[in-house]
């Protein structure tokens, strides 16, 4: 059927605002279905001041169904180098890793080098497509991110030879050339970092199935024989997006790339350089954000025992390598989790959960209890990173310094509880008696939980 009007056929009406102000009401009393089709057929028309209406309308609704919105150009652009981004407080020089506040005037400056129909074609492929697939993402954009290469290579070239024109897009953080490198090194891997995003888990990637291993090993390997270098930007993202990144140094030990053995010794010690640096880098970060354990402590616990599995699993590629600079690395940062682990976990855990359980009249509630046992968990937690941390006797102290605690105060409390008539203990006692034992429990183990129940009943009787 020809959409065209005939000769002398009058052209239909415009639409008017009030019929957009219509269609969003309309549409609400539309099945979650046909309300998402209708939004989509409108994002596709673009944002134009006469369909605000609509979206006014649909906004609550929306805000329910939370469709996934269209990206930006700017965002798909910038896409493959996101796990490379720390923002300006966290960004650490010479690691690789990229400013956010680079990028809002590094896009302005590429854009204007980027063919305009490059750019259109673009975001009219990406109307069609569900915003969460990945792998149709990188196919839509790899024109986008080839031309984002050159364009790259432009504009730091300008910033090379023009210091006026450096300053008038980033200031004088003269770190700004590196990041542009690095992402310029990442777009021209792109569509494979992209691709490979979407056949991985999400991250933090914990396990990889050997299905995983076995297409980063086919990446890095096709890759290889094109050029060794090229394989770098693309073990640079995987390796932020693993927990432990030291599998990916493995499974780089035990591939042929291309080049010279000499030049994949130097790759690796590269790669192990900004592994063992960005946790280094991470350990800082939460130093800065959690003075103390006045947040939430098992998300703490949770951290230490994330950095700590990541730098155990770069342990033999390190003692492999036999540099020192890189040995000294991993040794700052086992050294930084340490401290960490000692001063935001264990420093104040004990008091914590004492106040938490025994500084009121009465029982406590079931939300203090609950924030008892997380003080208690995370100090359990840190029992089995003291280890690798080389502080077992300083959790082994606090440990038991956090249990004579809670023993004492449950046999103070159990002292001055209400019994029953017939002398024995009270609801109010069983309740504390309780409590008090799952905390030992937790930090000492159910042998000596079970000890601490038969005494207590023997006593208390």
């Amino acid at each position: 059927m020809n959409d065209k009007a005939k000769p002398g056929t009058p052209a239909p009406p415009p639409v008017k605002p009030s019929d957009w102000a219509a269609l969003g009401t309309d549409v609400l009393r539309l099945p979650d279905r046909k309300l998402l089709q209708i939004y989509r057929l409108l994002e596709q028309v673009g944002d134009k001041p006469e369909i605000s209406d609509a979206f006014e309308a649909m906004r609550p609704r929306l805000t329910t169904l939370r469709p996934p919105r269209r990206p930006a150009l700017s965002r798909l652009f910038f896409l493959p180098a996101e796990d490379m981004l720390d923002d300006a407080l966290h960004y650490t020089r010479r690691l690789n890793r990229i400013c956010r506040a680079t990028l809002s005037p590094c896009w302005t400056a590429v854009k204007e080098h980027i063919p305009a129909a490059v750019q259109q074609e673009v975001q009219r492929e990406m109307a069609g497509i569900d915003y969460r697939d990945g792998a149709a993402i990188a196919v839509i954009c790899e024109p986008l991110w080839q031309a984002g290469v050159e364009a790259l290579a432009k504009v730091m070239a300008e910033c090379q030879n023009n210091l006026k024109y450096k300053l008038n897009l980033f200031g004088r953080d003269d770190d700004v050339q590196r990041q542009l490198d690095t992402l310029r090194q990442i777009l021209a891997v792109a569509f494979r970092v992209e691709k490979l995003k979407a056949a991985l888990p999400p991250r933090p990637i914990i396990d990889l199935a050997e299905s995983h291993v076995e297409i980063i090993r086919n990446n890095l390997i096709e890759l290889g024989k094109e050029e060794a270098a090229l394989t770098q930007p693309l073990l640079l993202v995987l390796a932020s997006r693993m927990q432990r990144p030291g599998e990916l140094l493995r499974m780089l030990g035990e591939v042929r790339l291309g080049g010279t053995a000499a030049e994949k010794e130097t790759l690796t010690k590269e790669m192990s350089g900004y592994v063992v640096g960005n946790l280094l880098r991470q350990t800082t970060d939460f130093d800065r954000e959690n003075p103390g354990v006045t947040g939430d402590v098992s998300s703490l616990a949770a951290a230490a025992e994330r950095l700590t599995d990541g730098l155990n699993s770069v342990n033999d590629t390190v003692q492999g390598l036999r540099d020192k600079e890189i040995t000294s690395k991993v040794k700052n940062a086992r050294a930084e989790i340490a401290q960490f682990v000692l001063k935001n976990i264990c420093a104040d855990v004990d008091k914590g959960l004492t106040e938490a359980l025994f500084s009121h009249e009465g029982l406590p509630s079931d939300e203090e209890v609950k924030k008892a046992e997380q003080f208690a968990m995370a100090l359990r937690r840190s029992s089995k990173l003291a280890g690798p941390l080389g502080i077992q006797r300083e959790v082994a102290a606090k440990i038991t310094e956090a249990r004579t605690q809670v023993v004492n105060n449950t046999l103070a409390t159990l002292r001055n509880a209400p019994r029953n008539r017939d002398g024995s203990m009270g609801p109010e006692g069983q309740r504390q008696m309780f409590n008090g034992l799952r905390m030992v429990e937790i930090l000492a183990g159910s042998d000596e939980a079970e000890r601490l129940f038969r005494d207590w009943k023997s006593q208390f009787r």
